[in-house]
C-alpha cells in the first residue's frame, strides 16, 4: 500500500471517527431526481459581479438553502473568468493558512499568475459547523438540493459573465466541486470550458463502492442501488458531445476511482496525476497548472487505460 492510498485511508478513518453516527444518507435515500431539484431552485436575487462576498439564498425542494459566491479578483469585463467550486466540507471564503480551502491554495495563492477573473462558489450548508452539515446529509434529498443549488448558482454566474463580455468562462472544481462542474456541463453546458478535478459522473459509485462508503450509514448502506440511481448521471453526461471538458484524475485516488470515473469522459483528454485523492489536493501547483493549461489551450493527451 503506497503513501497516496495510506493518506486517503487515514483521512477516511479520521472522518469516520469525527462523524460518529452522523453518516451520509443514514435516514433516507428517497429523493426527487436531480433534474427536478435543478428545476425547483429559485434565487431570491440575481448575482452582481462586484468584488466581495455575495450571499445567494434560494428556495429548493429541501427548503431555503444558503449558497454564496466570492468575487476574489476582477481584472476586467472582457477578461477570462474562472468559476471554482470547493470540495466537501471546505470553507472557500476563509483565506487563513490553516483553513481547508482549495480555492485559496489552487487559485487565490497564484492569482497574480492567472490572467483571469476569479470567483469562488460556496455550496449550501458549508457555512455551518461540520456536525450540523453532517446532520443535514442524513437525508439524501438535502444532498441533492445542495448540489442543485450550487449548479444553479454556477449557471447564473456564467450568464452574468457572458452578459459582461467575459471570455472564455471556465467552470472548475475539486471533488464535490468537480461533480458540480460535470453536472453543470450535463444539464446547462453554457460555459466555454470545464475543468473537473478528481471527479467524474458516477457520484453514486463514490458512496457505494469506494472507501467513502464507510461514511454512509443506515438507509444508504441498505439501499446502494437507490444511491446510484439518484447520483450517477453518466448517461446524461455522455449525451453532451461538445469538446469542452478537460478533467484531471489521480491514479491512486481511493474515492474518485480512476477506472470507474474515467469511463464517463470517453474521447475527452484526461490528465492523470500520480497521486491519491488527498495527495493530489495537497499538490496545488500541479492543479493550478492544469487549470492554467486549459485556459491557455495546452490540453493533455487522451488517457488510455
Amino acid at each position: 500500500m503506497n503513501q497516496h492510498v495510506l493518506l486517503d485511508l487515514f483521512v477516511l478513518q479520521m472522518a469516520a471517527v469525527q462523524s460518529g453516527r452522523d453518516r451520509f444518507f443514514r435516514s433516507s435515500v428517497r429523493s426527487a431526481p436531480i433534474t427536478e431539484h435543478l428545476q425547483a431552485v429559485r434565487f431570491v436575487s440575481t448575482p452582481e459581479l462586484t468584488p466581495g462576498t455575495h450571499e445567494m439564498p434560494a428556495d429548493s425542494l429541501a427548503g431555503r438553502v444558503d449558497p454564496a459566491f466570492l468575487v476574489y479578483k476582477w481584472q476586467g469585463n472582457s477578461s477570462p473568468t474562472i468559476i471554482f467550486h470547493h470540495g466537501n466540507q471546505e470553507h472557500p471564503f476563509e483565506m487563513g493558512g490553516s483553513a481547508r480551502n482549495t480555492f485559496r491554495t489552487v487559485l487565490a495563492d497564484g492569482a497574480r499568475e492567472i490572467p483571469a477573473n476569479l470567483i469562488a462558489i460556496r455550496a449550501p450548508y458549508h457555512r455551518w459547523p461540520t456536525r450540523d452539515y453532517l446532520r443535514r446529509m442524513g437525508d439524501i434529498s438535502n444532498f441533492a438540493a445542495m448540489l442543485s443549488a450550487s449548479v444553479s448558482l454556477v449557471d447564473s454566474i456564467v450568464e452574468a459573465c457572458h452578459d459582461l463580455g467575459s471570455s472564455p468562462v471556465v467552470v472548475s472544481g475539486i471533488g464535490l466541486g468537480g461533480t458540480v462542474t460535470n453536472l453543470h456541463r450535463t444539464y446547462y453546458n453554457t460555459a466555454d470550458l470545464y475543468v473537473p478535478l478528481l471527479a467524474g459522473a458516477a457520484l453514486g459509485n463514490v458512496f457505494t463502492s469506494s472507501l467513502y462508503r464507510r461514511l454512509v450509514g443506515g438507509q444508504g448502506r441498505r439501499h446502494p442501488e437507490l444511491v446510484r440511481e439518484l447520483l450517477d448521471f453518466e448517461d446524461d453526461y455522455q449525451k453532451v458531445k461538445t469538446n469542452n471538458v478537460f478533467p484531471l484524475l489521480a491514479r491512486h485516488d481511493q474515492y474518485a476511482l480512476l477506472d470507474r470515473q474515467s469511463t464517463c469522459y470517453e474521447y475527452h483528454p484526461i490528465r492523470i496525476m500520480e497521486r491519491g485523492h488527498f495527495t493530489a489536493a495537497l499538490s496545488p501547483l500541479l492543479l493550478r497548472q492544469h487549470v492554467a493549461d486549459v485556459l491557455q489551450g495546452n490540453v493533455p493527451a487522451p488517457y488510455t487505460p
